[in-house]
């Protein structure tokens, strides 16, 4: 996501999609992107729940449990940016697998967590920041100017 928010500002000229031949719909990873947002209040119930002292130490999956391609998340920025998003297939990666994503059960009856928000919400919220934000973090602009210019 932070890759192609960058392209649809004009700091990357394109995103790289790391394989085009996998068995997936569209040939592309498929992976459960979360919102920022589920993923923040997951860990707050999971800590509410710790001090509370109502369950012990476990690992919990949070996800949306609905895998996207890659492809589905460049669209979705296209969508939420009005441009289509340029993007350049490249040979995979080694270790990637075709498709992964979770099985968000546990959180839900362990927690009573649910993820709420969908791609869109996830594209359409990571745009606003980003146009808000078109260098991103001011600590991390510093480090990445200073590295440039080391080079």
């Amino acid at each position: 996501m932070p890759f192609v928010s960058q392209v649809c500002v004009g700091r990357r000229e394109e995103v790289s999609v790391f394989g085009g031949d996998y068995e997936t719909e569209d040939g592309t990873g498929v992976r459960d992107y979360i919102h920022v947002v589920d993923l923040a209040r997951g860990h707050k119930d999971a800590i509410e729940k710790l001090e509370g002292g109502k369950v012990g130490c476990e690992a919990v999956n949070l996800g949306t449990g609905k895998g996207f391609s890659v492809l589905d998340l460049i669209n979705g920025m296209g969508e939420a940016t009005g441009k289509p998003v340029p993007y350049t297939v490249v040979g995979r990666r080694p270790g990637d697998v075709a498709s992964c994503y979770c099985d968000p059960t546990k959180a839900e009856e362990l927690l009573g967590w649910k993820a709420e928000k969908g791609l869109k919400d996830c594209c359409d919220d990571s745009w606003r920041w980003q146009v808000n934000n078109p260098e991103g973090y001011g600590e991390y602009v510093e480090e990445e100017k200073v590295l440039k210019s080391e080079n």
